[in-house]
């Protein structure tokens, strides 16, 4: 989405390091102070990412989590490790100073927070302050996601006439004439479907109106139709949206998390905290959109689980995939499998930076080599192409606004 005014990584990390709550006694935030800390304990520069500090920020709400919250029995790991010294240095309290049903945080200590939910599942305080947090830091994803993909039917900020946009339209005419769209992301956003909308090309997004009072809050995701509709264009977030919501009860305030469409900017420090437990005691704060520890857990949540379900089926399916950055390993899993059992796969692979990074030989020990009985060797078509194993794996050197420039003209 770089070409689409999108933000990089490093955009994101810089984004979330001044992102959400200071230190007591500091200007410092707890999301930089976890950066920095991590590279003092030698973490590579240029691994770490926005991801792994939401990642830190989630295993330290598992640990500081109640394995029974009746009994405020501490969770497994904190029963046998107990270090306070961030506990010393979080600078909240409890509204009104005792901990009780429903009680409110103050953030910072002693001041009240204009985003603070009741804790009416017991929530750890600990846990409950960095669950306020991690709403904070998804808040400002998603407002920066909004900033190039906001789109409604009165207000866009997506050039739907630049030539960015007319050659991704051009280049899709061409494959959709013979070929279902199976469209797969895993940004946040929905400017893929939004430009095959506004050029008649309807893409089932996962969701439908039910005509129920409900659909005012949001559209409920059509589940059945995900798990068995393989004929459809289809165009479906893997790791979420910016422009979902997250309803934490029902309409009559029973706990029962459920993910709905909106089409508008969602901001999870606006809502209801929304938690799951897959495993007993590691609770999981279920948000608009995937990242960090949890990715691999959240997607046995709908409709999560059966978006990627559908994803795993593709696979198997599809006689060519375009596109991805093999950044996910429960996405290369589902890509392994196929290559090994999909013998008319093939993958093509836009990435100007992929022979200069050395990616073929980095692929041919994890993902490559599941094609059986062949060996790395490539080939060079042109200045910008390369095949490797046949033609099982074409590369193009090429950002990819300069590969629909070539496609869109054929």
């Amino acid at each position: 989405m770089i070409d689409w005014n999108g933000p990089s990584t490093t955009e994101l990390t810089d984004i979330i390091r001044k992102s959400g709550f200071f230190l007591k006694y500091s200007k410092q935030t707890i999301t930089d102070f976890i950066y920095q800390n991590l590279i003092q304990k030698k973490y590579l520069k240029e691994e770490l990412n926005f991801e792994i500090i939401i990642n830190v920020i989630e295993e330290l709400i598992i640990y500081y989590s109640e394995y029974y919250r009746d009994l405020q029995t501490p969770s497994i790991l904190r029963s046998l490790i107990d270090n306070d010294k961030l506990y010393k240095i979080l600078d909240f309290s409890i509204d009104g100073g005792k901990r009780s049903h429903g009680y409110k945080l103050q953030i910072p200590e002693g001041k009240d927070y204009p985003f603070s939910n009741f804790a009416y599942k017991k929530e750890n305080p600990i846990q409950f302050y960095l669950q306020h947090l991690i709403s904070e830091i998804i808040t400002d994803i998603c407002a920066r996601v909004s900033e190039y993909s906001y789109h409604t039917a009165g207000n866009s900020v997506i050039d739907l006439k630049s030539e960015l946009s007319e050659n991704f339209v051009r280049w899709i005419y061409n494959i959709e004439k013979n070929n279902n769209l199976r469209l797969y992301t895993l940004n946040y956003d929905r400017i893929f479907k939004i430009l095959l909308k506004e050029n008649n090309i309807d893409c089932f997004e996962g969701f439908y109106p039910t005509d129920e009072v409900s659909d005012m809050d949001g559209l409920r995701c059509d589940v059945p139709r995900i798990l068995k509709d393989f004929c459809s264009n289809i165009f479906y977030n893997l790791h979420g949206s910016a422009f979902w919501r997250v309803r934490a009860t029902n309409h009559n305030q029973i706990d029962g998390p459920e993910i709905v469409y909106t089409g508008v900017s969602e901001f999870s420090m606006n809502e209801e905290i929304a938690e799951i437990q897959i495993e007993k005691g590691k609770p999981i704060y279920l948000t608009n959109i995937i990242s960090g520890y949890q990715k691999a857990q959240k997607p046995m949540f709908s409709p999560f689980k059966q978006m990627h379900s559908s994803f795993y089926r593709d696979c198997f399916k599809t006689d060519k995939i375009i596109g991805y950055s093999f950044n996910d390993e429960h996405i290369n899993q589902s890509l392994i499998i196929a290559l090994r059992y999909n013998k008319d796969l093939q993958l093509e692979i836009v990435d100007p930076n992929f022979i200069d990074n050395q990616m073929d030989y980095k692929l041919s020990l994890t993902l490559f080599q599941y094609i059986e009985n062949e060996f790395l060797k490539p080939k060079k078509i042109d200045e910008n192409t390369f095949c490797f194993f046949g033609n099982r794996i074409k590369v193009y050197t090429l950002k990819f606004q300069d590969y629909l420039r070539i496609k869109s003209s054929r």
